[in-house]
């Protein structure tokens, strides 16, 4: 007996295989495909893309660092200030100066202070006695003969001192101040004057006499008589 076979089950059984490998191979190139991918997610990324951990806070956050610009230095003008505090050197050499000034005047007004005697260190007095006490009380003071001899008479209200706006006396002034002695004999009080020198005293007794501007500008208590002249007498009215 023989059999013919079905042309549909031959032709249906290459068709089922070819189908199997088809999936098949469709499925490896997935797979393929996915293990591809895996690997490149895997090694493309290099070691250094990984952001350290750091401790603490970074000095800028990674946006405040991505919206820094650069500024081209050679367009962009350059303005210099000086630091707070800082002082010009023509302002120091000015406060330098200024110092200077001030200290001169101190100074100077100390030495003008030295140089006059105060109104108050030479007591009032009457006559002659209260001339010679006015004298005594200059002793010390830097002044010349002249002004010796009128703070004193002042003092007694026979003058106005210089220094308080009076004319200012040379030594021949003095003579109007009294009569002239001329027998040689000296009373405390006396003005002495010798008009060649010239020099004004004012004699205080026992041969002694108040002198300014003797032994470095000082009024000072020393010998009536001069080296070169015997000195002219005027007594107080």
């Amino acid at each position: 007996m023989s059999f013919n076979q079905s042309t549909d089950l031959v032709a249906a059984t290459p068709v089922a295989k070819n189908a199997t490998s088809k999936a098949k191979r469709v499925a490896q190139m997935a797979g393929a495909a996915a293990l591809s991918f895996g690997l490149m997610g895997t090694f493309s990324i290099p070691a250094y893309a990984t952001a350290p951990q750091v401790e603490g806070a970074p000095d800028l956050s990674f946006a405040a660092q991505q919206s820094l610009e650069t500024v081209d230095a050679s367009s962009a003008p350059l303005e210099l200030t000086a630091p707070e505090g800082a002082v010009d050197s023509e302002i120091l050499e000015k406060e330098r100066l200024e110092a200077e000034a001030k200290a001169e005047a101190e100074a100077a007004a100390a030495a003008a202070e030295k140089t006059s005697a105060k109104v108050s260190d030479i007591p009032a007095g009457v006559g002659a006695k209260g001339l010679v006490n006015a004298a005594l009380a200059q002793v010390g003071t830097n002044q010349d003969c002249t002004d010796l001899v009128q703070n004193a008479l002042a003092a007694i209200g026979a003058a106005q001192r210089r220094d308080q706006g009076g004319y200012d006396h040379g030594v021949s002034d003095f003579y109007q101040y009294g009569t002239a002695v001329t027998d040689g004999n000296y009373a405390p009080g006396d003005i002495l004057i010798w008009p060649g020198a010239p020099h004004v005293a004012v004699y205080i007794g026992n041969g002694q006499a108040v002198h300014g501007g003797w032994g470095g500008n000082q009024t000072v208590v020393n010998t009536y008589a001069s080296p070169s002249a015997t000195p002219d007498v005027v007594r107080l009215r």
